[in-house]
């Protein structure tokens, strides 16, 4: 037995007429009362009362009749299921990322991802700040792993947390800093800054300057850089100091040392960022996967 034979005999109860069923189902009407023959032999009942007034549906026929309807909407639910879960498993997702900060939590969460969305495939893009929020609001972007955006950054979007990193300063082994275990930020505000270049990460040296304790137009950049990869190099350079989470130490290994401050008041939060509408099934396991990657 098919579901065409289903769809056939539903068809005919449904016209009382196999003349009609067949123009319906665009079929001729010979093959389709072989099909309701083949039916009943198969199930060993008798379905239908032919007559010269059309067709009937015996008392057996009645009760197939309603299993036969909700076999088919099974299917027919079944059909779009997979034709969703098909979607799911070939979606590419689009993920922006910072690598400095999200260098202890990225695999963890990612190897999360596909436990839950198996064949799922992800592109990552090395992006600046800007460049993630520019990608998000645009829809280039599904989601991005990075730091939390200031408040008025955070229009339509939302932030997951990760993780959570103290906040301090790398200097060369050279320099005085680096046999401390602390240091105090009024220490570092007339120190030469290594820094990110204001264009791609607009909030950072308004960040800095807030822990500082002074005004954006005080701080001594000795250096802006585009890339981690160059704070660190200035850095080891002895060129200046930077101020930074600790999540940094994973990319900087022994290069530099870091140093965090003395204050607990100071911290970083790295997390999952995304729309709060529009999210496809994949982004929604992204985030269920973030949040069981968790270690704060």
């Amino acid at each position: 037995m098919e579901l065409r034979h289903l769809r056939y005999f539903i068809a005919i109860a449904e016209e009382r007429s196999f003349s009609r069923a067949a123009e319906k189902l665009h079929v001729s009407q010979p093959p389709l009362s072989r099909q309701i023959r083949d039916l009943e032999v198969e199930l060993g009942v008798k379905l239908l009362d032919r007559n010269r007034q059309g067709v009937r549906l015996t008392r057996l026929g009645n009760v197939v009749l309603a299993r036969a309807r909700a076999l088919i909407r099974d299917a027919d639910s079944f059909k779009a299921e997979a034709k969703i879960l098909d979607k799911a498993i070939h979606e590419e997702l689009r993920i922006g990322y910072a690598p400095s900060p999200t260098a202890l939590i990225i695999s963890k969460l990612l190897a999360k991802y596909h436990e839950l969305a198996p064949g799922g495939r992800i592109t990552l893009q090395d992006l600046t700040h800007t460049e993630i929020l520019l990608g998000l609001r645009t829809k280039k972007l599904h989601a991005a792993l990075t730091l939390r955006p200031c408040d008025r950054e955070m229009r339509g979007l939302r932030f997951e947390m990760v993780s959570r990193h103290m906040v301090g300063i790398i200097c060369s082994h050279e320099s005085s800093f680096s046999s401390s275990d602390t240091v105090r930020p009024s220490s570092v505000a007339s120190q030469e800054l290594i820094v990110y270049r204001a264009k791609d990460f607009p909030e950072y040296h308004k960040w800095i300057a807030g822990i500082l304790g002074v005004s954006v137009g005080t701080l001594v950049a000795a250096q802006e850089c585009d890339d981690v990869l160059g704070v660190i190099a200035a850095v080891e350079s002895g060129r200046g100091v930077a101020i930074v989470g600790e999540f940094i130490t994973a990319v900087a290994g022994n290069r530099a040392r870091f140093v965090p401050f003395a204050s607990k008041a100071h911290f970083l939060e790295v997390g999952l960022l995304y729309r709060t509408t529009g999210l496809s099934e994949n982004t929604k396991k992204l985030i269920t996967a973030c949040n069981a990657s968790r270690v704060v």
